[in-house]
């Protein structure tokens, strides 16, 4: 702490000073990356994702030591910011946090606070792997869809449901509609959206269900998963 302190009190911006702000810049954002890719569900992260980290801390930096203490200067740089336009749409909420981050560190760099940069980075990068080891990040975050055909039996339905909840950690009914069949039972088709306890459920749901009398036509998805069975 006494070595930063030394070096950010310097007065003006010196080589050592700008150089020190870049490589620190740098190492914290990768610190920043590879934390992404230990705690990120995503398989493939988006295009260029990982550099743009780095490269937007380094930048924001460089922007920030270029300002300085000049008002002017801060305008005329963000008002140039400003005509450009940034058209990339990130889908993903937590990404956008990993770019404020580099943003954060960039501008904590860059005014020479550079203990904040070190606190700040290590308790957010701390915080995000706790945050991937707790409940809040589970692995099984597949939105399911269910549907099937089952004889106007208000009973059987109620069988269905408790089935339903035993293998699920949360789910309600979407819609159902009366398929008449003249001369016949009426069947009701069911439509449900869902949540399993674990990705080994799927299979144990379909074959319980399949167990219920009039039971027929159930379809289980999730996004690219299907199972199908039908009597």
């Amino acid at each position: 702490m006494d070595i930063l302190s030394s070096i950010s009190n310097q007065e003006g911006p010196s080589f050592v000073l700008i150089l020190f702000s870049v490589l620190l810049a740098f190492l914290l954002s990768s610190l920043l990356v590879l934390t992404y890719e230990k705690t990120s569900r995503d398989i493939v992260p988006p295009d260029h994702f990982i550099q743009s980290i780095i490269l937007m801390a380094i930048v924001t930096a460089t922007i920030m030591e270029s300002i300085g203490e000049s008002m002017a200067r801060g305008f005329g740089i963000f008002g140039a910011l400003a005509i450009l336009r940034f058209r990339t749409n990130i889908f993903n909420p937590r990404n956008v946090s990993f770019i404020f981050a580099a943003m954060a560190v960039g501008i904590a760099c860059g005014v020479n606070s550079f203990a904040n940069a070190i606190i700040g980075t290590v308790a957010f990068c701390l915080i995000a792997f706790f945050l991937r080891l707790s409940p809040y990040g589970r692995k099984n975050n597949l939105l399911g869809q269910l549907r099937f055909e089952l004889n106007a039996d208000p009973a059987e339905f109620e069988k269905a449901q408790l089935i339903i909840g035993k293998h699920c950690r949360n789910f309600v009914l979407k819609r159902y509609r009366i398929n008449y069949i003249q001369q016949k039972e009426n069947l009701i088709e069911y439509a449900f959206e869902l949540r399993l306890q674990n990705e080994m459920h799927g299979m144990k749901l379909t074959d319980n269900l399949k167990e219920i009398q009039g039971m027929q036509n159930i379809r289980l998805s999730f996004n690219d998963t299907y199972i199908h069975q039908t009597d």
